[in-house]
């Protein structure tokens, strides 16, 4: 303790000590105040002063008149029973704010440990079953987060009633799943489960996941929601319990994003396989033309992603043809209004195929827009410029390279000298010039090997390097996957 004079030393010759002894002085105050308010709070509940202000004031008050009787002997038999059942009713009313009070915070406890929809033990209660798992050490468990995918849509077009019994069923399902395997399980917000057990060097994820997976015979609705999941051992995978939650719902998303992939290849797959029992003529040309365009994606800093969809929609362009009837695609003389028309939306019935199929939304975009003018006067919807996408600009390319150098019964190939000759003819009206300067850079590689430069000869572009240049040969997005 610091004395009066020393204080006061510190008073008048170090203000800004002074001053640090205020604060901690007030903060002290301030914490003494709050943990008052606690201790208040805990002992009358959230009403505060007024909850006890009237029994307080007539048990006082009949604590006054038994003083008073006591000392003076003048109060009447029946005022002081009165005196005595009062303290009696204020004792009985405050042994029972505290069983109410009581009852509200186990209530209380409950709603955090427990769904109120499924039963299942909460993200709080898994918290600490992890926080224990982690600090014993005595036995490797194994973390597993499930995902439902579309379930607010699923409440939004069901209703509140619907939607809670299928989640209901959902957790019921988890619950047979787990219990045989000495785990438990819970739901740790609106769209996720999770489950612990012990791990045993098998991979409990895809299990759980076919046991909350729509069963045969179920409502059709169930199919509308998506399920993924992922997984984590512990203590060696993470040490924390709310690492441990972060990394399963990591692996929850890449697990997704492979579905996703995996669906995409699929639906692209059943696709092709439809175009090439109708149109097995154009397997290769479409081929051809996938490969060109992944090269020249890359070649203009494209990532990914946008490769992917590139490709796919390089070898979906023509699907829309399984629109056009056979006889106006074998017709030998010219078409009529009516066929020329059918022809000239076949990229929009492409859009509408394509779109259907889960996870080629993108690629559909691409699909309808590839016989779009640089200039605007394409077709189906006059888009100019950078108004069609980059995909689109570069598969269009492709296809006209390929075409004019490919031998057509109704025209020979022409040679690749003038080709490029024709495309830089075109650069700027029907074709993107960026695109066509790197398809000019890259042939030019392939036949010389020299390092070109794309855009070095369109005024108003800026020069990208081919140093860094993809061979003719190159490899589909996710063939090495």
């Amino acid at each position: 303790m610091k004395t009066l004079d020393q204080l006061s030393g510190i008073l008048t010759n170090d203000w800004p000590a002074a001053d640090r002894w205020a604060v901690i002085f007030s903060e002290k105050v301030i914490l003494s105040s709050k943990r008052a308010r606690g201790v208040w709070t805990a002992l009358v509940g959230p009403g505060g002063w007024r909850a006890v202000a009237w029994p307080a004031a007539f048990a006082m008050a009949a604590l006054l008149l038994l003083i008073f009787d006591h000392l003076q002997q003048r109060i009447t038999q029946l005022v002081f029973w009165l005196c005595v059942g009062l303290i009696a009713c204020v004792f009985a009313w405050l042994v029972e704010t505290a069983r109410r009070q009581t009852m509200a915070l186990a209530s209380e406890r409950r709603l955090k440990l427990l769904d109120v929809v499924t039963g299942l033990p909460t993200r709080t209660a898994l918290q600490g079953d992890l926080a224990w798992t982690v600090s014993a050490q005595r036995e490797r468990r194994t973390l597993v987060v499930l995902e439902l995918e579309g379930l607010q849509a699923y409440y939004d077009g069901f209703g509140s009633a619907t939607g809670d019994g299928f989640v209901s069923q959902i957790a019921g399902r988890l619950v047979e799943a787990v219990a045989p395997l000495g785990g438990t399980a819970y739901r740790i917000d609106a769209t996720r489960f999770a489950a612990v057990v012990p791990a045993d060097g098998r991979a409990f994820g895809e299990n759980l996941l076919a046991a909350i997976s729509p069963q045969p015979g179920e409502h059709a609705s169930d199919l509308l929601i998506g399920r993924s999941y992922g997984e984590v051992s512990l203590p060696e995978g993470a040490e924390d319990p709310e690492v441990a939650l972060q990394i399963a719902g990591q692996n929850v998303t890449d697990n997704k994003q492979r579905q996703q992939r995996s669906a995409r290849r699929q639906a692209h797959a059943v696709l092709m396989a439809v175009l090439d029992a109708r149109r097995p003529d154009l397997r290769e040309h479409l081929r051809s033309i996938a490969y060109r365009s992944i090269s020249l994606s890359r070649r203009l800093g494209l990532d990914r992603h946008a490769i992917d969809d590139i490709f796919l929609a390089s070898e979906l362009q023509d699907i829309g043809l399984l629109a056009v009837p056979e006889a106006v695609l074998e017709k030998k003389g010219p078409l009529d209004v009516g066929e020329a028309s059918l022809i000239r939306n076949h990229p929009v019935a492409g859009e509408r195929i394509v779109a259907s199929a889960p996870g080629l939304a993108s690629v559909a975009a691409l699909v309808r827009s590839t016989p779009e003018r640089f200039d605007g006067r394409g077709y189906p919807d006059g888009l100019a410029g950078e108004e069609i996408p980059l995909g689109a600009r570069i598969i269009a390319v492709c296809v006209a390279f390929a075409a004019m150098t490919s031998h057509r019964p109704y025209q020979a190939a022409r040679s690749e000298d003038d080709v490029l000759d024709e495309l830089q003819r075109c650069a700027g009206s029907q074709f993107d010039p960026l695109v066509v300067e790197a398809l000019v850079a890259e042939l030019g590689e392939e036949l010389g090997g020299a390092t070109a430069t794309v855009g070095a000869g369109i005024p108003g572009l800026e020069p990208i390097s081919g140093q860094n240049r993809v061979p003719a040969t190159v490899q589909a997005p996710g063939e090495a996957d």
